[in-house]
Parts: C-alpha cells; structure tokens; sequence
C-alpha cells in the first residue's frame, strides 16, 4: 500500500511528537544547570546559615569541595590541591560516581517552557552563588521531582505547585506573598532574610531532625518550624552578635520545639512527629553547635 504524502507526513509529525514525549525530562531524571538557570520557591532564606557556610569554605577548602560533591550525589571530594576550581570539574575528584545518591541531591521541578524552580537547595546554591570562585555561572546537578511544564500558563503551574507544596509563598516576616513576588535567582542580593529559619537551622539535630525512610519530610521542613517560632521567640531577648547570647536563643527554642506533643498538630497542619520534632532538647549537641559553628557566624558578619 503506498502512503500518500500529507498521510506520510503526518506520521512522522507524530513519530517526531512521541520520540520528544520519550525524551523529555520525567521525574526522577538528573539534569546539570548552572545557578542562574534556577528559579527560587520561596523569597527568604537564612542569612546566618549561608554566613556560616561561607566561612567553613573560607578557613577549609576542602569542605567546598565536600559540598560540591554530596549536594552532585557524589559522598565527599577527594583530596583537593591548590588547583581545584569549583568552575572546573575535571579538577577535583568526587569518592563516588555521578547520581550515587540521588537522595542528596538537590531539587527541582519543571515548569513552562522548561525553565527550572529550585525546591530544595537554596541555602546552599546560595553559598555557592556567592562564593569566591565559583557564582551564577557555576553549573551543578539537580534531581527533577515533578513535571508541570504542561501548564498553560504561569498562573496555573503556581497553582499546582501550591497544591504539591512545592512553594513557600511567605516574606521574612511570616507575611504572604504572591508567586510574582519571588526572587529572579538565589544569592544574598535576591533573596530576603528570615532569622528564624537560621534559628532552626542551627537547632537540627538538637530539637529535630529529618524524619527518616518512610516519615514524612515535607518540602520547607525548617520554614514550618520558623513559622511556628514566629510570635512565641522573641530575638529582641538575645544578643545574637556574640556567641552566648545566640547559644541563649538557640536554647530556648530547641525547648519550645520539643514541648507540644508529637501527636499535635504544629503547622501547615502536621504533627510535631511528622516536622521530626524530638521529645527533649539534645544538649550536647547543640552545645557543640554553639562552639562549633556559631563564631563562624560571627565571625563572618564582624570581618566580611
């Protein structure tokens, strides 16, 4: 049987069509960007954290490249020498191959036209951002959660993207906002700062922690607990410019976390047990908190 021409045609518009659905990025996929192709979910981040981060780099380098290498699911760097570029892949190792633990990795979801919204990660592609060496054009892996480039426009993808919990649509004051109002890319000139969220930060592992395989983790765990905070911590209290006053805060809020019970709702209507909140305060852990990566802080903010 011969195929007529606008028949033939038509054929292969469809082969061409299913060849580009079969290859187009499906959830679960790792993709490489570079930080400025990546589209923030939420407006603020936790200045103190990235300062923190950004100081560790400073006085270590290696702990860069450790950074580099678990958020790529690659465990840690090998030894680096005077040589290694975050810019330059081939000049630094990583101890596992590429993916070897997608679950570390940072994640997006695609969006119209395939442009990519960051979901987790922020903190830390911020540092990177600004990080001596590295910045905007650095380019790094990211793990695809969802799909939603099929939306028909802008309006509708934030729509299911509040539906997933994709987005966090609240200023550093706890205020909402509209997805309009979010930031054009991560950095510390982008985005706004929320105190709490590094409060919670530095209170991981002391009054919380990530619930573990088969808990719930939801996406912005910190900023539900910030959330929380907002109204019953009063920062005012404390001196968070120097070690003792902050280790102070830090102290009381691990004790506000750990008292509601596990089974009560706490915020965006999960329990306490779902944010992985503990049922006592770990002291010695937030004792080497305070030690350990509090004057990093500090530092950073008197010196940079």
């Amino acid at each position: 049987m011969r195929i007529q021409p606008r028949s033939l045609a038509l054929l292969l518009a469809l082969a061409c069509t299913q060849a580009f659905a079969f290859t187009g990025p499906k959830p679960g996929d790792v993709v490489e960007v570079s930080l400025d192709q990546l589209h923030p979910t939420q407006a603020v981040i936790g200045f103190d954290q990235v300062y923190y981060q950004l100081e560790r780099f400073a006085r270590d380098r290696q702990k860069l490249f450790d950074e580099i290498c678990e958020s790529n699911g690659q465990a840690k760097a090998r030894p680096v020498d005077v040589n290694a570029d975050p810019l330059k892949p081939d000049s630094y190792t990583c101890k596992d191959e590429p993916n070897a633990h997608p679950e570390e990795m940072k994640t997006v979801v695609v969006g119209p036209e395939g442009q990519f919204y960051l979901t987790d990660g922020h903190h830390t592609f911020s540092t990177l951002w600004e990080q001596p060496g590295a910045g905007p054009q650095m380019k790094m892996k990211v793990r695809i959660t969802d799909v939603f480039s099929d939306s028909p426009d802008l309006p509708a993808f934030w729509t299911r993207m509040v539906k997933a919990h994709k987005v966090w649509l609240k200023d550093g004051n706890g205020q909402s906002i509209a997805p309009d109002q979010l930031p054009a890319h991560v950095g510390l000139q982008a985005m706004h700062n929320d105190i709490l969220r590094s409060i919670v930060y530095f209170v991981r592992g002391a009054a919380y922690e990530k619930p573990k395989a088969g808990g719930v983790s939801p996406e912005f765990l910190e900023f539900y607990w910030a959330d929380w905070l907002r109204g019953r911590l009063n920062l005012a209290d404390y001196n968070l410019s120097e070690r003792s006053g902050y280790h102070r805060a830090l102290q009381v809020a691990s004790e506000m976390m750990v008292k509601p019970p596990l089974s009560k709702p706490v915020s965006g209507g999960m329990s306490a047990k779902q944010l992985g909140g503990f049922k006592s305060v770990k002291r010695k852990v937030l004792t080497k908190t305070a030690d350990e990566k509090l004057p990093l802080v500090i530092e950073y903010k008197t010196t940079r």
